[in-house]
């Protein structure tokens, strides 16, 4: 049974270690075929932990880029919170569709654009951890607009995945704490997915950030832009079928 987690956080965080998002999205798809929903949730949030750290350390330039770190970060634990309590009255399925229309247009806007930047406002970087948070909170997979947002920067593809995943790592910090602190969701930590998945995490963040370094800024740019643009069918299509 080890082998169906090592590969599929593996591939997971291959693509993450590549392009920086993708991790949650692909993991959790394929052990929920294998594992309880909540059992892979709570059992990803330390994966998660220990990626989005690898990732930030081998990518960090030497700048903190800690005004937008914290803006994003700060607004986006609110709109988890928010995100939370609308879970309870918003259906799911509407939400990822939605969600995946707008992740899907946003990525051939961002193709098409090309050379469009984004100017880094304080407003602007609190509205997009806010929403970011609130759709977190609803369906757990704001990668592709935090990716959109960072990826206006006017800086490398290592000081992107490092923003990146500086958010990623503080935000999976409390979720971590909130699941370790609740007597319903501790028990769901499985060691299944745990042991084989610490190795795939590793793996496949080493060898997703190595493939990376060999492309120029500007093809990394357009991956990414194609990789939000299918994540935006991903999660149109997942809501669809279960609506």
């Amino acid at each position: 049974m080890y082998i169906i987690p090592f590969l599929s956080l593996l591939l997971g965080w291959l693509i993450q270690g590549f392009v920086g998002i993708g991790s949650g999205i692909i993991s959790t798809a394929i052990l929920l075929f294998f594992f309880d929903a909540k059992t892979v949730v709570v059992s990803l949030s330390v994966l998660a932990l220990l990626g989005t750290f690898i990732l930030t350390v081998r990518n960090y330039r030497g700048k903190f880029f800690l005004k937008e770190i914290f803006l994003i970060s700060f607004f986006s634990v609110i709109g988890v919170y928010a995100g939370s309590l609308l879970l309870e009255r918003l259906n799911k399925s509407f939400v990822e569709i939605v969600f995946g229309l707008v992740v899907f247009f946003t990525g051939l806007y961002d193709i098409f654009k090309r050379n469009g930047r984004i100017k880094n406002n304080s407003l602007l970087g609190s509205f997009v951890g806010f929403i970011g948070g609130i759709i977190s909170g609803l369906i757990g997979g704001a990668g592709p607009l935090y990716a959109f947002y960072i990826k206006g920067f006017s800086i490398s593809k290592e000081d992107f995945k490092f923003v990146l995943s500086f958010v990623f790592f503080i935000l999976n910090v409390f979720r971590v704490i909130f699941y370790f602190k609740s007597p319903e969701l501790r028990d769901y930590f499985s060691t299944d997915i745990l042991i084989p998945g610490i190795l795939g995490t590793v793996a496949g963040v080493i060898l997703g950030d190595n493939f990376s370094k060999n492309l120029s800024n500007e093809t990394f740019k357009s991956i990414v832009s194609i990789t939000i643009t299918g994540f935006g069918i991903y999660f149109f299509l997942e809501g669809l079928l279960s609506f």
